[in-house]
């Protein structure tokens, strides 16, 4: 018994890992205001860092497990 894959997750997934990559790659860059931190928020901030690039992995896998099946003739 095969499971339904849901292309909304699929493609949602993807846009979040984009999203979430763009944003840990913004936490990592100093000298820019950052937005959610609570002290000086021009530094670099490793901890938004990561956690933006664990939201990307974990988008990741669920892009891969709700890829859709191509089409079979």
């Amino acid at each position: 018994m095969s499971s339904p894959k849901n292309p909304a997750i699929f493609y949602g997934a993807i846009v979040v890992a984009v999203i979430a990559l763009a944003l840990s790659i913004y936490y990592m860059i100093p000298g820019y205001s950052h937005i959610l931190v609570t002290h000086d928020s021009t530094a670099m901030h490793l901890t938004h860092a990561i956690g933006f690039a664990a939201i990307t992995v974990v988008c990741i896998i669920a892009a891969l497990v709700n890829r859709p099946k191509p089409a079979s003739k």
